[in-house]
């Protein structure tokens, strides 16, 4: 008698990719290629994504580079969503994509536009959680109009079955630091750089409007220096979770990589298991 059982997966992993450079401004999509690759992703969501329909001379190599790493890391089904000038949130995967939309915010004042793209997978995963995998890339100046911005997505954002939402939401989570790190390394950093105050207004809102952080979920523990997602020591790189796993689905792994000063973000990655 065989007892062999089934195993299914899913690996998912969201990075910024700052531009397909890196932070001192140099080509970086071979070494993003070389850092994912071991990861065997089935699907990778990024931000700052170049990508323009009639690319100029100087961003021509940039958005090449978004098929580039496509081929790289053999994941062949893509799809990107502009947020404005001339960059947005793409997807790259290794399942054919079942449906996919776009959804943009209005802009407001200086703050530019910003961008949603929805994608559902020919996968088990989403067939049994009915599942809808969202990427997005938040203003960076205004916790405000994160905000509305999130408050606007949400409306596109199904209310059955299973979403996750992924990506940079450039707010933080208070609880991921000690009061010194906090005073520290970020609140009076900010204030010496005239930047915005330190906020947690975006991430209660999602917590209220029942997103489970899947990261803080898989470590409780984690503090300062193992919640750094950007350059300025902050966590600011979410896969949120709303909705049950259905079908012996269990999420067994969440955890932030490094992206080796390939660009300025590190990654987080999330593998489900059935």
């Amino acid at each position: 008698m065989n007892n062999t059982k089934h195993i299914a997966q899913l690996r998912i992993g969201t990075l910024n990719v700052h531009f397909f450079t890196d932070s001192q401004g140099q080509p970086n999509v071979h070494r993003i290629a070389q850092l994912i690759k071991p990861m065997s992703f089935d699907l990778l969501a990024m931000q700052e994504v170049l990508r323009t329909d009639h690319p100029s001379a100087d961003t021509s190599e940039n958005c090449e580079n978004f098929q580039l790493l496509s081929d790289l890391l053999e994941l062949p089904y893509t799809e990107f969503c502009h947020t404005s000038q001339g960059f947005g949130n793409g997807v790259l995967s290794r399942i054919p994509l079942k449906n996919s939309a776009k959804y943009r915010t209005e802009k407001v004042g200086d703050h530019n536009a910003r961008g949603m793209l929805a994608v559902q997978l020919d996968h088990e995963f989403f067939r049994d959680n009915n599942a809808t995998l969202y990427v997005t890339h938040l203003d960076q100046l205004s916790e405000q109009i994160r905000l509305d911005q999130m408050n606007q997505f949400e409306k596109s954002v199904h209310v059955e079955g299973l979403q996750m939402i992924l990506g940079d939401f450039n707010s933080l989570t208070f609880e991921d630091y000690t009061d010194d790190y906090f005073n520290a390394n970020i609140h009076d950093v900010r204030q010496q750089n005239a930047w915005e105050a330190p906020f947690n207004l975006l991430t209660n809102s999602m917590k209220t409007n029942g997103y489970h952080d899947c990261w803080r979920e898989m470590n409780k523990e984690a503090l300062n220096d193992q919640a750094i997602t950007c350059i300025y020591k902050t966590r600011i790189d979410y896969i949120w979770r709303r909705g049950e796993l259905n079908n012996g689905w269990i999420m067994n792994e969440c955890k932030i990589f490094p992206s080796e000063d390939a660009t300025d973000h590190n990654g987080v990655l999330v593998t489900f298991t059935k």
